[in-house]
Formats: structure tokens, sequence, C-alpha cells
């Protein structure tokens, strides 16, 4: 069931309460957790905290909390799930679910009390009604007394009996016709309403927006909100249009928090100010060069991993009035004037090299005399932080470590960020690079696919799931950069690295074509139904079913099968 009021039946209800939060292991999940802890502290309430990877995670850390605590919260977990069957809870405990993973588990939408959902469902979820999934079948009482009444009466009536027995059995074969086609309509809709997996509105959007409404709020909690908004444009979890809606809102709310707040104190103030930046990787704490060889959007728009490209990018700097020894050093050592200049330069140069849509609308922001992180920075750190830490580090402490790092970055923490995030985009950048130049991103007629194989350098990185999926946007946009074939841009792509060796099991992920604007990701249900036809040991165990984990060995096999259901 969906919570209406916020404010009263999930804030209030809370209070003097204790709680367990199990928060998803990404960065939107973090910023929200972030904002709830400071208002569970407001509250004075007691709370718990797991992080939850998978579905496995989330069944075991309810198995362990379950006997202590009676309310648990959901952070981008569970909702797309029937969560009363996978985990068969008491009656008398609750769940919270924010969850922006969609669609939504209708059994969760339709769940009495024990499931609540704090989102709202979006103008075109396309929810079924309660009658059109859900009904209760009589046909066993109708048949129940149809053999008691043909037992009743003398032989005499026979023929009478007779007449009744086919009158009922005509009201039977009607209602079976009826079920069935009860059923094929509920199968439709069902198919319908769950053949996408997408990204709804960012949980710490929603979060900020209930401190707003108890007028909790601060520039911290805003800047948290902008960070989760930023990671889904980012990674591609949300339409241009609605992340241009959404910073427009959260821009009227940095205005009212400047203009409410007293910034006397310099070196303690925080100050988020919207401004247009470049879409290029870390600029302000790279050298020009390197971030220009390594964003994406250069690198795939100059083709910067050909001879020709790199060319390209000398003669660009060269437009720019930037010397090659300035360009090679960091953006904070350049001289004033080029600093100043760099942004106008090169968007006065975006159209004759094809880099037109290089600016885009976000927040930077600044506190004390020298801190100066653009949301897009923060979300390349805490990427770096979260998924290329050393083996000997648990996923836990890089969720703390993360969890540490907001809403002021530390520097020692944004330098180690900034240090591994520059290692991941180089990486991606000769990843990409091998890919093309060996042409080993090949296509299997409905779909293209590349394959990262166990003996490849640095092959543990893309072994997660955020950035395998920066590293399947690359290699597509690439791709389709320099493909001759006219129906590239019409091609989704599957990208496949290890996962874990010592199991023998490798990761998928199918992302969609680049001619559709739609973030919305259909190979869900292909995924399923092609592990149902190889019956081989599949896992899925991620809340976005546009993963996949499954046996090396069967890999082929799967792609194959993959192919005859969308051909």
């Amino acid at each position: 069931m969906y919570v209406d009021d916020l404010k009263n039946d999930f804030y209030g209800f809370l209070a003097g309460k204790r709680i367990f939060l199990m928060v998803h292991y990404d960065i939107d999940s973090i910023c929200c957790c972030k904002i709830l802890q400071s208002l569970l502290r407001h509250n004075h309430i007691l709370y718990s905290l797991a992080v939850v990877r998978g579905i496995e995670d989330f069944k075991a850390s309810f198995q362990e909390n379950c006997e202590d605590v009676k309310y648990f919260i959901l952070i981008n977990c569970g909702g797309t799930i029937d969560i009363v069957e996978a985990l068969e809870p008491e009656e008398d405990i609750i769940f919270f679910v924010l969850d922006s993973h969609r669609p939504i588990d209708l059994c969760n939408i339709y769940s009495n009390e024990q499931v609540r959902l704090l989102s709202s469902p979006e103008e075109d979820a396309g929810v079924p009604s309660f009658d059109d999934i859900f009904r209760e079948d009589s046909d066993n009482e109708d048949d129940e007394v149809g053999d008691s009444t043909s037992e009743v009466g003398s032989d005499d009536e026979s023929e009478g009996r007779a007449a009744k027995r086919r009158r009922l059995n005509e009201e039977e074969i009607d209602k079976r016709r009826e079920k069935r086609l009860w059923e094929e309509n509920r199968s439709k809709l069902l198919f319908e309403y769950a053949q996408f997996t997408y990204y709804a509105k960012a949980s710490a959007i929603l979060m900020f927006e209930l401190a707003w409404s108890l007028n909790k709020d601060d520039k911290e909690m805003l800047w948290l909100a902008i960070i989760a908004l930023t990671e889904q444009m980012l990674l591609g979890k949300l339409e241009d249009s609605k992340y241009n809606i959404e910073i427009g809102s959260l821009q009227s709310h940095a205005t009212r928090l400047h203009n409410r707040s007293n910034d006397s104190e310099v070196k303690t103030s925080l100050k988020i100010t919207f401004e247009k930046d470049l879409r290029l990787v870390l600029h302000k704490h790279w050298c020009v060069e390197s971030s220009l060889k390594f964003s994406m959007f250069t690198s795939c728009r100059l083709k910067l991993w050909t001879l020709k490209g790199d060319r390209k990018l000398h003669q660009l700097l060269a437009d720019m009035g930037l010397p090659l020894a300035q360009s090679k050093q960091k953006f904070t050592s350049m001289d004033l004037q080029l600093r100043q200049e760099f942004h106008s330069s090169l968007e006065k140069l975006s159209e004759k090299y094809d880099l037109e849509d290089i600016v885009y609308p976000t927040f930077i922001l600044r506190y004390g005399f020298t801190n100066n992180y653009s949301a897009s920075d923060v979300v390349y750190m805490m990427l770096a932080l979260l998924e290329t830490a050393p083996k000997s580090k648990s996923p836990e402490e890089c969720f703390h470590t993360a969890l540490e790092f907001l809403p002021k970055p530390k520097k020692e923490m944004a330098e180690a960020g900034i240090g591994r995030a520059k290692t991941l985009f180089k990486v991606m950048f000769k990843t990409v690079q091998g890919a093309l130049e060996m042409k080993q991103i090949s296509s299997a007629g409905p779909f293209l696919y590349y394959i990262i194989q166990e003996g490849f350098l640095d092959w543990y990185m893309f072994s997660n799931l955020h950035v395998l999926s920066l590293l399947a946007q690359f290699l597509l946009t690439a791709y389709v950069s320099i493909s001759r074939n006219r129906k590239a841009t019409q091609l989704p792509l599957i990208v496949s690295a290890p996962r874990n060796l010592e199991n023998g099991t490798c990761i998928i992920l199918g992302i969609p074509p680049l001619c559709e604007n739609s973030p919305k990701n259909f190979f869900g249900k292909a995924f399923e139904k092609a592990a149902e036809m190889l019956r081989c040991k599949t896992s899925c165990d991620f809340f976005d079913t546009s993963f996949f984990e499954l046996p090396v060995r069967d890999r082929v096999r799967f792609l194959d099968a993959l192919t005859a259901i969308l051909t």
C-alpha cells in the first residue's frame, strides 16, 4: 500500500520505536540514508543499519534481526520482489519501502498494511487494478453444490435431474471460460507491467522533500539530493528531460536555502551554486589533456583512441590557445587567465568539433577557501571509493567510507577518491580502445556483445555493477561512433565480465540501444526466458534485473538462447 502522508504515517509513526535500516549498495541509497539518519536523530529515534548488495543479503539481514525489531525501512531494496513471500515475516512486522527500482511488485502495492510504500506511483507506471490480478476461485464450491443437487430426488424425477445437471454443466462451462479469459488478460497485464526495468525519482530527493515538509532541511541535505540526481544522470538511469525538471526544482530549493542562511563564517559555510559545467571527468582536479582524452563524451565524439583523433585533440587545444605544456599540468596549476577562459573557449569551439552538448546544468559545492567540487566530481569519487577499493577491503568498509565522505568531502578521502577515479577511467578507456582495435565487439544479429575474459588485466573492477554499467555505455557509444552499419544505433549491447573465479561465474549486463531516449531496459525478462530455456543454474541476486549471473561454461549457450528469443 502507498503511504500518502509521510509526515504523520511514516515519520510521526516511528517516533519512540526502534527501527532497522536496510540500505542498498549504491550512491543514491547512501545519500538517502544520510538524510534519513539526520531526521531520525532530530526525533531521537534509535536505529540499526545493514548494507544490502543483493536479495540473499536482504534475506540474511532480515533473519538476523527480525526477532529484535518490528519496523524495517528498506532503501532502494525490496520493492521489486514480493517481500512477504520472500521473507515470511510475522504479522506484526511492518516494512517501509523507499525504492527507486521499477517496476514495484504488485503484491507490495496491494499489501494490506504490512508493506508500506513511501514513493507515489508514476503517471505512466500502468499499475493494473486489484480485480484484474487477484481473484478468489469459487469453482470448487460450485462443483460441490452441483454434485449435492444431482444426488437429491427420487427415480421419478430423473428427467428433471438430468435437465438441471445439464443447466449446471452449462453454467460451469461458462465459468471456466470466464476464468480462462480472466487468466489470459491477467498474464497480458502482468507482462505489460513488468516487461521493462527502469528507475523512478531518486530516493534521496524524496527524503529531502520529506525533510523540507518537516522544516528540517538544510544545505547539506540539498547537496545529498543533488548527488543522487547526478548519479542517476551519469549512469543513464533517467531521461534528460526528467533530469532538467528535477534540477530546476532543486535550483529553487538552493535559492531558498541560500536566502535563509547566514554565511558569516567563511571557513565553515557551505555554498551551493547552480552553474553550467562541462561533460568532462574531474577536469578541475586533473590535467586538461587527460580529462579530454578519458571522458566518454569527448573521447567518442573525437575518436581519441585513434591517431587521427589524437591529432584532432591537439588541434582543439591549439585552437583554444592552450599550450601543450599547460594542458599537461594539473588544472589548478595552469595560468589564471587560461583557467578562467577554458570553459568559454571550449564552448565556442564545440560546434566545429562536434561537441555541441558538452555543456549541461549542474551544481557546484564550495566551502572554506579552497574546496570546490562539482556534483559529477563527487559522484565519480564515491563510485571509485565504493567499487575500485582493494580486495582486502570489505563492501561494508567501503560503504561506511562513502557514508563518511558526505556531505563535505574530507581532503584526504577526496584525494584518494580522485586518484582511484583517474585510474578507473584510464582502464575503461584502454578497455574500449582494445575492444575496438581487436574488433572484440561482436554482433549476434539482434544485439551486440562484448566479453571480458578471466585473464583480463583489472577485470575485478568490472565485476562491480556500476563500473560495468559505465563501461557498457562507453563501449556502445564508441562502437556506434565508428560503425558503418546504419542499424548500429538500433542495437542493444550485452557485456559480460568475470564475477567469481572460484565459483566459475560471470555477470551479464544488457543496455538499450542509443536510438532510444528512454533508459527502460527489456533485458530482465529476456534473461529470465533464456535461463528457463536452458535450464542452467543461474542467479538473479540483483534488484536491477538487467544484471544476471550464470556459470561461465553456460555463457555461449545463454547468448544463443537470447539470440533466438530476440530475433
